[in-house]
């Protein structure tokens, strides 16, 4: 009994360190768990976004492609139209000489006129060069904030990318821990399902001494109870007899004292008679 007691002890203390160990792990597995869908969901965000800076950064380049196409086809009007104006100066030098020195005023008259038109021209390609002058300091400064804008999206993307290794450690990481969790809890949960069938046995078996025990004890008190029994009915019985004895002797005494008075009565009646 003292031996089975004990194992139930061990195994009680057994069972309870096992289920410690095994809530234990489950809460680390809950935390790897943690880790590893927010590994996922961290890669699954890193990822959108990659493709998103991707895209803007397709779009940045695109624009940024038309800008400088649109200013090389600036700056080359610009220099056709300085050209013209080089030109058109030259011409208007030389028409000022043949005014200078015509002949007649008819050779005059024709030199000046082509003066005015040659002075329109003028102004026009004047008027036209600083028109594509600012249209080209404008591009020129959305080229160069497109040309930030797509060195900030690169930036972006390379640390995006960085990050994207450390992730997929923890991912890993956190992975192979819940692997290795799950089989010492499945472990700490067989010991501890062991020791639950085990505290049964026992407790089958201790309870099966005790009915035991309390069947002995049950029937050395049912021996007492009878002995005790027997030893009141044979003082009972002892009893009566002395009181049927003593009835006995009452009757017998009563009757020795009858038949004397009856004796005595038959004597005075005999002597009387004589008389």
């Amino acid at each position: 009994m003292a031996s089975l007691l004990k194992k139930v002890s061990m195994l009680q203390q057994k069972r309870m360190e096992a289920a410690r160990l095994r809530r234990k792990g489950e809460r680390e597995i809950q935390k790897a768990q943690y880790l590893t869908k927010r590994s996922v969901s961290g890669l699954a965000t890193i990822k959108r976004k990659i493709e998103s800076s991707k895209e803007e950064l397709e779009d940045v380049s695109g624009v940024l492609t038309q800008k400088l196409a649109r200013q090389e086809s600036i700056q080359r009007l610009i220099a056709a139209a300085e050209e013209n104006l080089r030109r058109e100066k030259e011409a208007k030098d030389q028409t000022e000489q043949e005014i200078e020195f015509a002949e007649s005023d008819e050779v005059k008259h024709q030199a000046m006129a082509r003066l005015r038109i040659i002075s329109e021209r003028i102004n026009e390609l004047v008027d036209e060069i600083k028109q594509r002058g600012g249209a080209l300091k404008k591009i020129i400064d959305d080229i160069e904030d497109y040309k930030q804008s797509r060195v900030k999206i690169s930036t972006k993307i390379q640390k995006q990318t960085k990050s994207k290794p450390v992730l997929q450690n923890l991912l890993k990481t956190s992975k192979k821990t819940t692997q290795r969790l799950a089989k010492q809890v499945a472990s700490k949960a067989k010991q501890e399902e062991l020791a639950k069938r085990n505290l049964t046995i026992i407790s089958k078996k201790l309870s099966e001494l005790a009915s035991k025990r309390r069947k002995k004890t049950l029937r050395k008190s049912s021996k007492k109870k009878k002995s005790k029994l027997k030893s009141k009915f044979s003082k009972g019985k002892s009893k009566s007899k002395i009181k049927i004895k003593r009835k006995f002797v009452k009757k017998t005494k009563a009757k020795m004292k009858k038949t004397k008075r009856q004796v005595k009565i038959k004597r005075k009646s005999k002597l009387k008679r004589r008389k």
